[in-house]
């Protein structure tokens, strides 16, 4: 094979899918960014696109930053937590509930569900505005 072989080099671990927001960001002279900071359900796949805004989010604090101020400040290292709290728990929250109203098997929720999918295929502004919020978080 031209990849060569896979072989673990540590014991298999295993993690639950989930919703999972409640960390600091912000622990001494660090801040965490990505998985590290949040994990989401991947049922709506946004796990990346928190990430990204994460890192975006860090890169403008910095940038921003008074010249006098350390990177590890922890005035500047909040300025990111802040920025980061609504969008985090926007997005958690959206994806939490979407994986509820999917898992649920009740009637009016699966009907619920089907019509608002279907308004959302039939109105390509909300469809848009929908994927720009995904995409900015």
């Amino acid at each position: 094979s031209l990849a060569g072989r896979v072989m673990s080099i540590t014991p298999l671990k295993d993690f639950a899918l989930g919703l999972n927001a409640e960390r600091s960001l912000v622990q001494g002279r660090s801040v965490r960014i990505g998985n590290a900071a949040q994990t989401l359900h991947p049922v709506a796949g946004q796990g990346l696109n928190l990430g990204l805004g994460d890192v975006k989010s860090l890169a403008q604090v910095i940038a921003e930053r008074e010249p006098w101020r350390d990177l590890g400040d922890p005035r500047l290292l909040q300025r990111y937590a802040r920025r980061r709290a609504v969008p985090v728990l926007a997005m958690g929250q959206l994806t939490d509930g979407l994986l509820q109203l999917f898992a649920s098997d009740a009637p009016v929720l699966r009907e619920l569900r089907n019509r608002g999918l279907s308004l959302v295929n039939r109105l390509p502004p909300l469809k848009r505005l929908l994927a720009s919020f995904a995409l900015d978080s």
